[in-house]
């Protein structure tokens, strides 16, 4: 008996030995293969300098990006965010790589397709390929990564339709319960930023524990499935920048789990039904901008953990609700570009949480509430483009937190009110044009240092401009005071604004000379100190302006950054123009039209080599047009009508494509294209003649010289007598050689 059992003991531990020498040679292979599968694919790499240490001399666990678990096998490849990868996907063997739980390769250079191997990896919980160039469409195969967790990849090229088959995945995201495993549960999808096309396939509404789908960006159209509100567990929904049409489900309202709701910039078109009052509303997030719905604006009932709510550009009628104003955790309202009509209720005073507001280009009529001066928080308002009247609020400078303000386009009228003394400022963009206030320059913007835009064109503001404006308002980079009734001298105090780029001053009553200090301008100088448009909350809310550019009023926004000008035009401005302004190589456009500006155009006006827009019409200018004018080889806007100017119109480079004589006319002593007016000695202006007379002068003296050289030759020719004998002997000579080749 002894013996057979110490037989058994030995033949067991030399099985054990045996199986463990086996796996341990097993999983030696295995990593071997896998670090073999590895530098393949780095060799494949058309840029794979990032992955340096990936080489035979180390342990595949150590190279970068690389992870392994206890055994030794690869489970993680997180290789994202800016190492320059370029390459594709195909020469990589997901065969050698069972163990592969993680495959993050976003935000590189790769190309090529995702290649249908990729369903080899049957451990993968996450697969990012987003911020890529991959192209083609989204492998079908796919779905099988049942234990995929989450899939990124926005930010490519991919095409074509969502596969339907991408509704099999399971058990993406999270730590899932084994009870819940064998469920359709896809957690996390992020499809965005590519060009899929096609519809939503109906098969998305099997994913009935998804968190999180992000489909923006893409061509998608068509309409949501019906079924789409069986994805109860939705937290975050975007659709966003689609070709998406159909009507808003009124079901979504009763999706518990729905906090993010993005379908703006699509064409959705309808009534938005009405959300009832709901206890299990969790909406934070509701963007259903520029899209074609109609009707009355959604009440929301219920829905007091929204922050952010954005309808515009789309047709809604109707007053704004009063519900709105139950919203007591909203932050940011934006209803602009709609059709609402009628009053701001009261009721959205209760706002206290808001920071930017924005009702612009509607119908809206009335006074402003006094409660508007609860706005604490408010640091953006934009109420322009409306009907809206009366004076603003005397507290109205209590909203210290304002950063920009847009009233113009309205009929608010009445003086701006002043601030309480210590009153803290903080604008930084001002726009009270096209309305109805007046009162001298308002003393409340002495405390406003961060001031960079102020327009107050288009008004009835009247009084001299008081000095203390680049002090007090130092970094001035828009100021337009056109038509008003300013009057008196331009300070020269304003030439201390070192950071302005625009100077619009038209149509007022300014008297005197403009003044030479201008010339110490630094940012219209040197065109490359001009700051880019500051957006102060979303791409909308830029400085701009409307200027009169080229002869029509123009909106710049984004350009902003482009244009650099003075107009002074429509006032009273005397004596000659400043040869120093030819010093501001910067300028866009110069106009200093309809005023009563004497003497010459500047001599060196040539330097301006930026300027696109010139008008020097209706004054009383002098002499003749500098032949400087023709350098400007931007320039596409010209007018010097109505002057008294004289001479010859200088020709040459992009002054020759102005064909327009308009432009010269009334100017009774020009002469020369495109007017019809040709240019004799009498009508040129006195420099022109000086030169053409020394011209005159050049020909009658090379004529002279040629007459006297012919006559003194023959002069010498005639009183020499050898020299007389030899020409003649040499004429006879060939006399006789031609008349013995002449056939008889």
């Amino acid at each position: 008996m002894k013996r057979r059992v110490h037989v058994h003991l030995a033949g067991a531990a030399a099985f054990l030995l045996l199986a463990a020498t086996t796996i341990l040679g097993t999983t030696d292979a295995v990593v071997t293969t896998e670090a073999n599968a590895l530098l393949a694919w780095k060799v494949s790499l058309v840029n794979g300098t990032a992955l340096s240490n990936w080489t035979r001399a180390a342990p595949v666990c150590s190279w970068y990006g690389v992870f392994c678990d206890d055994a030794g096998h690869v489970t993680e490849l997180q290789l994202s965010g800016g190492l320059g990868l370029s390459g594709g996907l195909d020469a990589l063997d997901t065969i050698a790589l069972p163990a592969l739980t993680v495959l993050d390769l976003s935000g590189n250079n790769l190309r090529g397709i995702i290649p249908a191997s990729i369903s080899r990896l049957r451990l993968l919980e996450t697969l990012h390929l987003g911020n890529n160039n991959l192209g083609g469409t989204i492998p079908a195969s796919i779905s099988g990564l049942r234990s995929l967790q989450s899939l990124g990849l926005s930010i490519n090229n991919l095409r074509g339709a969502i596969p339907a088959s991408i509704s099999q995945l399971n058990n993406l995201g999270g730590a899932i319960p084994a009870s819940i495993s064998r469920l359709r549960s896809l957690l996390s999808l992020n499809l965005s930023s590519n060009m899929l096309n096609g519809s939503i396939p109906p098969q998305f509404c099997r994913l009935v524990s998804i968190q999180g789908l992000l489909l923006s960006n893409n061509r998608l159209s068509g309409e949501l499935p019906a079924c789409w509100c069986n994805l109860r567990r939705l937290w975050t929904m975007d659709l966003s920048r689609n070709l998406l049409t159909g009507q808003f489900l009124g079901c979504m309202w009763n999706m518990r789990g729905l906090e993010m709701i993005d379908m703006s910039s699509n064409s959705f078109s309808g009534e938005i039904p009405v959300a009832k009052a709901n206890p299990n509303c969790y909406l934070t997030y509701v963007d259903l901008s520029k899209n074609s719905f109609a009707g009355n604006i959604p009440h929301l009932e219920g829905c007091g953990s929204m922050m952010f709510l954005d309808l515009n550009s789309n047709r809604f009628n109707g007053s704004i609700p009063a519900q709105l104003g139950d919203l007591s955790s909203l932050t940011s309202l934006s209803l602009y570009n709609n059709e609402l009509v009628g009053n701001i209720l009261h009721q959205l005073c209760m706002l206290h949480q808001i920071r930017a507001l924005d009702l612009s280009n509607n119908r809206l009529t009335g006074d402003l509430s006094v409660c508007w001066c609860n706005f604490q928080l408010l640091g953006l308002i934009d109420l322009s483009k409306n009907l809206l009247t009366g004076k603003l609020p005397n507290c109205w400078w209590n909203m210290q937190a304002l950063q920009f303000m847009d009233l113009s386009n309205n009929s608010f009228s009445g003086e701006i009110p002043r601030a309480k003394a210590g009153n803290n400022c903080s604008l930084e963009s001002l726009y009270l044009a096209k309305n109805d206030f007046s009162g001298v320059l308002p003393e409340v913007l002495r405390g406003c240092n961060s001031l960079v835009t102020l327009d107050m064109g288009s008004n009835r503001f009247f009084g001299a401009l008081p000095p203390w404006i680049p002090s007090s308002v130092p970094s001035l980079r828009i100021l337009s005071l056109s038509s008003n009734n300013f009057t008196g001298e331009i300070p020269l105090e304003l030439s201390w604004l070192s950071q302005l780029q625009l100077l619009d001053m038209a149509n007022n009553s300014f008297t005197g000379s403009i003044p030479i200090a201008f010339s110490n301008l630094t940012t219209m100088r040197n065109p490359t100190n001009i700051m880019t448009p500051r957006p102060l909350d979303g791409s909308k809310y830029q400085d701009r302006v409307d200027v009169m550019w080229k002869g029509q009023e123009l909106r710049f926004q984004r350009t902003l950054m482009l244009l650099t000008g003075i107009d002074l035009s429509g006032n009273l401005l005397s004596r000659c123009i400043p040869e120093e302004l030819t010093e501001l190589q910067g300028l866009r456009f110069l106009n200093l039209s309809r005023n009563h500006l004497s003497c010459n155009i500047p001599e060196d006006i040539g330097s301006l080599n930026f300027l696109e827009s010139l008008d020097l019409s209706s004054n009383a200018l002098t002499g003749s047009i500098p032949s400087s004018i023709s350098s400007l080889l931007t320039l596409s806007m010209l007018n010097v009508s109505n002057n008294l100017l004289s001479g010859k119109i200088p020709v040459g480079c992009q002054i020759q494509t102005f064909t327009d004589p308009l432009i010269y006319s009334n100017n009774s002593g020009l002469c020369g294209f495109p007017l019809e007016v040709l240019c004799a000695n009498t009508s040129l202006a006195p420099d022109e003649r000086n030169n053409e007379e020394v011209d005159h002068w050049m020909y009658y003296f090379v004529i002279a010289g040629i007459v006297s050289g012919f006559w003194l030759w023959f002069g010498v020719l005639f009183t020499v007598k050898t020299w007389r004998c030899g020409f003649l002997s040499f004429v006879d000579g060939m006399q006789c050689k031609f008349t013995k080749q002449v056939p008889k």
